[in-house]
């Protein structure tokens, strides 16, 4: 029976964690519950096309206790929600949910959740945009839906009221209102949500709690263990922030998009990061996108230096210290490159024309060459050769990426490990139509010079982070499950599934810190410092920000 993990402390934990970012919120005082609509980000790193964990729902509504704000229920909504109205009898809330998908429709539902069970009904036959909800009386639900699409006369300003009438709201069945009944007059919209009376009750029922700071946090994307027990890590908020052995916060360097990879110095005193800056609003105009590159003091945050290449990034690094900073986003093929010495010195510039190739613990930095160049081709794993002084860097290459033929443009590199000199283990995914099928994702290790496969573990989700100490190989999936495999036969010797409070949460990054321990990087923004389970280990324990 494989073995499973305890989380014995959770970084970054605070109240309604969750849901990510609110975007409504409302209380009850009559049964004790908060209800809150919250969004979860898009998840650029790891890029989709390698670990589609892209597809995974960005929409969460999260049932709260008013009181100790303990999470009781949590569900995954394909659309952001719009409106909340809680019955004024019975345990349910009705939640409007939807959008416009950009192009032509109005998407969305009517959605009634069971407060107590945390089960969730859709009410709508014909799915659409439900932009506003209120309880006339405990038989009566007054709605606003949106049109069917953009065509509808004033469909960005108006939509359709609509009164439902059930005589027990706890046994209307699944999908059981149909068109006409939500085809009522043309009104306006009351609005879009107010996202700032949302944070502003969620700051103050955590207020109500002694030493509780709430602030919205998303997005682990990178996390490292310093040989001095400390953790780095890369989130949505904070371009590099630094966590003490005790749990607390030593310093954070503020960024609203957060940076996306680090890379450690070889003496561990300063450490590499990338930010791709987004277009946001800023007063009255825009603040504009670009992509930084900073070396930090590993200290206190400082900035040691820093520059902006002019292009997205990503960074390539072996485990004596050497990084490659390429240019070009994960899939596309690259140009100007800058190779760096660990100790941080610019060595020289050339051009890399192949793909990003994940790899933690590497000999020397991988690529990925002829990456879906063409209909039926096969993509290589190359290694960054430097050759003699003054010579251009190139590429050598080793082995195909699949290790059956047959599968050409359908596969993805996922995530990679390297395992001393003789293996490599990564992991890989066949999308066929944009989507990933049952056993379709895959780990492997692979002999290292010439790829042969010596194990294959097949799984039915995309791993989103992978990483190895000196006994097991960790594979992070996108349904929250870690697996722990043996990396001499590829047999799980550990499988557990992250929960936090109870409620799964989702694995963005991780590091293993040798002697069983692994550090979990979340979607939600938390840390988790794991270890295997032991019949008398700790409770976990929390460390806010």
């Amino acid at each position: 029976m494989p073995e499973s993990l305890v989380v014995r402390r959770v970084l970054g934990d605070r109240p309604f964690a969750e849901i990510g970012e609110p975007g409504v919120a409302a209380v009850d005082e009559r049964l004790g519950c908060l209800v809150v609509g919250g969004d979860m980000g898009w998840i650029a790193w790891p890029n989709p096309g390698r670990a589609p964990i892209d597809r995974w729902p960005r929409y969460r509504i999260g049932v709260y206790d008013a009181d100790d704000l303990r999470c009781r229920h949590v569900y995954d909504c394909q659309w952001p929600v719009m409106s909340v109205a809680f019955h004024p009898l019975l345990p349910l809330a009705a939640v409007g949910v939807g959008r416009y998908d950009g192009s032509w429709d109005f998407e969305g539902q009517l959605l009634l959740m069971d407060l107590e069970s945390g089960r969730v009904r859709p009410l709508l036959d014909d799915g659409r945009q439900v932009t506003f909800v209120r309880w006339l009386d405990a038989r009566r639900l007054r709605l606003v839906v949106s049109p069917e699409d953009k065509d509808s006369a004033h469909a960005f300003s108006h939509g359709f009221e609509a009164v439902l009438e059930r005589h027990d709201w706890r046994a209307v069945p699944p999908r059981s209102v149909g068109r006409r009944e939500v085809t009522g007059p043309r009104v306006r919209y009351e609005g879009p949500p107010d996202r700032d009376r949302a944070r502003d009750l969620l700051t103050e029922r955590s207020r109500r709690i002694p030493g509780t700071v709430w602030a919205p946090r998303r997005q682990v994307r990178a996390v490292e263990v310093l040989g001095d027990g400390r953790v780095l890590a890369t989130v949505e908020g904070a371009r590099l922030e630094c966590w003490l052995p005790s749990g607390d916060l030593q310093w954070s360097v503020p960024d609203l998009d957060g940076a996306r990879q680090i890379h450690v110095g070889a003496d561990e005193a300063s450490a590499w990061v990338n930010v791709q800056h987004t277009v946001r609003p800023a007063g009255s105009g825009w603040q504009g996108h670009g992509t930084l590159v900073e070396r930090l003091s590993l200290a206190d945050g400082r900035s040691l230096e820093a520059f902006d290449p002019g292009h997205a990034v990503t960074f390539a690094a072996s485990r004596d210290g050497r990084l490659v900073i390429r240019a070009g986003s994960p899939d596309q093929r690259g140009g100007e490159t800058r190779l760096l010495a660990p100790d941080g010195t610019e060595l020289t510039r050339f051009t890399l024309t192949a793909s990003d190739f994940r790899l933690r613990r590497g000999a020397d930095p991988l690529f990925v060459q002829d990456l879906h160049t063409r209909p039926g081709s096969r993509a290589w794993i190359g290694a960054l050769t430097i050759g003699e002084p003054g010579a251009e860097p190139g590429l050598r290459r080793l082995f195909a990426l699949d290790w059956e033929s047959g599968r050409g443009s359908h596969l993805f590199p996922g995530p990679a490990v390297q395992l001393g000199d003789a293996a490599l283990v990564h992991a890989a995914v066949v999308r066929d139509h944009e989507e990933v099928h049952a056993r379709n994702a895959f780990v492997v290790r692979r002999r290292l010079p010439d790829g042969a496969p010596r194990w294959v573990f097949a799984a039915d989700e995309p791993v989103t982070a992978l990483d190895a100490d000196e006994d097991t190989v960790y594979a992070a999936h996108r349904s929250g499950e870690v697996v722990g495999l043996d990396p001499r036969t590829g047999s799980p010797r550990l499988r557990h599934r992250l929960r936090v409070g109870g409620q799964v949460v989702v694995p963005l990054s991780l590091a293993a810190a040798g002697a069983g321990r692994l550090l979990v990087g979340t979607v939600d923004g938390r840390i988790l410092d794991c270890a295997p389970a032991s019949p008398a280990g700790p409770a976990v324990t929390s460390a806010g920000e």
